[in-house]
């Protein structure tokens, strides 16, 4: 096999100056997506002082650590769309769990990279990224766990996987998935209550179940609250977008059953949540040993991402949907190319550049609403969505967040109902700030509606 990736560390002119030469190998992607990390927990100290993705942390020093990435959706399944084609979810239909379909025949990356010669595989945990939605469109392979699983259960697969891709003369793009961070934040395994080992509250028990983060409210818990569901026509069941104001009601009964939580209740909710951080970084590392260990390292181009973040309380609900704070779209991103330098990038990038990154890393001409990260701009506005008719224009500045529905006029003289204006701190800032403006006209030239 002849070297790779010597001829792509040279320049252009370089190329010409030694004459004919045999073009690289294309290079392997191995894409790793840990569902619902908050990009704040990286690096994070525990409990013990020691920070929580030993793993990640290494990856980072050895490649690069996107510091501002951005999803374009605060849902898995509209997150992982725009991942897998370059384009809005909004684009390819409605943002409902009921009636999204990924269109049989949609452009994806996957797809792309087969036509190129590449074998394209996947191991999913299931859940918002079953194969009825269609997200497994241009894979050779797309395999599902038990729904909303952990690594626990893809990974193994995903390890024969790259065994077996690695000691092919083929390209590969390995994608794996897993449920680790998402509620319930707590998981049996290898640390399991590491970071909250004597607490005995009431939600110790309570913890286990999913639908326990979606009866908090404000620091309340309400044990009693049954968070409407929704059952599509193929027999998945779903949790309710109207759930939040749902509860928000329900809080203002006269009678409910009513749980404050103290700081040792949050501290629990917290802590198993970081818990279960440490444990999908456990086996990321493990996944990078076993390509380390194939000796196609240098071969193989990582990324390691988030498809969206978790609110923790932070804005009164446990959860992700309710809007589009940096708590929830703020994500992890970290690569690692060989021959490129390491780096911290503190320019705004997009989750969705992922897919016009490794086009463009395997020849192939970038596409879609995405841009080649190796481009990252300091003046970058990234585009976000959610199911709940919500867009945000975020810059390195701050954010707007806004109804689709009221793009379709000029900026308004008073803040629309529901209007966000946010500092890069998460402040609320006035409406007639001088960047709204330039946010607002972002949206209506970027956000297809």
């Amino acid at each position: 096999m002849r070297p790779r990736w010597s001829l792509l560390a040279l320049p252009p002119l370089a190329l010409g100056a030694c004459g004919p030469v045999d073009a690289p190998d294309p290079p392997n992607f191995l894409v790793v997506s840990i569902d619902t990390m908050r990009a704040d927990r990286l690096g994070r100290l525990g409990r013990d002082g020691r920070s929580l993705t030993p793993n990640l942390d290494a990856l980072a020093r050895e490649g690069r650590n996107y510091v501002r990435a951005y999803t374009q959706a605060n849902e898995t399944l509209f997150a992982h769309a725009a991942l897998f084609t370059g384009r809005y979810a909004s684009e390819l239909g409605p943002l409902s769990y009921e009636t999204f379909r990924l269109p049989p025949g949609t452009p994806t990356l996957a797809g792309a990279l087969s036509f190129r010669g590449y074998r394209t595989e996947a191991y999913v945990a299931g859940g918002h990224l079953d194969p009825r939605f269609g997200v497994g469109e241009g894979f050779d392979h797309y395999q599902t766990a038990q729904p909303f699983s952990t690594f626990h259960q893809t990974m193994p697969e995903a390890l024969g996987a790259l065994e077996r891709l690695t000691a092919s003369e083929e390209p590969f793009l390995l994608f794996v998935h897993g449920y680790d961070v998402h509620t319930p934040y707590v998981k049996p395994g290898l640390f399991f209550r590491a970071e909250t080992p004597g607490y005995d509250g009431r939600l110790l028990s309570e913890a286990w179940q999913p639908l326990t983060y979606e009866r908090i409210l404000d620091g309340v818990y309400y044990p009693h609250y049954r968070p409407p569901q929704l059952t599509a026509s193929d027999g998945l069941t779903f949790l309710d977008v109207s759930t939040f104001r749902s509860l928000e009601q329900y809080a203002d009964l006269e009678g409910v059953v009513r749980w404050p939580l103290d700081p040792q209740d949050v501290a629990f909710l917290h802590g198993a949540y970081d818990v279960a951080v440490r444990q999908a970084d456990f086996f990321v590392g493990v996944l990078l040993e076993a390509l380390d260990e194939t000796g196609r390292g240098d071969d193989t181009i990582v990324v390691v991402l988030s498809d969206h973040g978790e609110d923790l309380g932070d804005h009164g609900h446990y959860n992700h949907r309710l809007a589009l704070y940096d708590e929830s779209t703020q994500v992890v991103l970290v690569t690692r190319v060989p021959g490129q330098s390491p780096a911290v990038v503190g320019a705004p990038v997009a989750l969705i550049d992922v897919y016009a990154t490794l086009r463009d890393l395997a020849g192939l001409e970038p596409v879609g609403r995405g841009r080649p990260l190796a481009g990252a701009d300091p003046d970058r506005v990234v585009t976000s969505e959610s199911m709940l008719g919500q867009v945000s224009a975020r810059s390195r500045a701050g954010r707007l967040v806004v109804d689709a529905a009221s793009l379709t006029s000029s900026l308004p003289a008073q803040q629309p109902p529901g209007a966000l204006l946010l500092d890069d701190h998460g402040v609320q800032r006035p409406w007639r700030d001088p960047m709204v403006a330039g946010l607002w006209r972002h949206l209506q030239q970027e956000y297809p509606r």
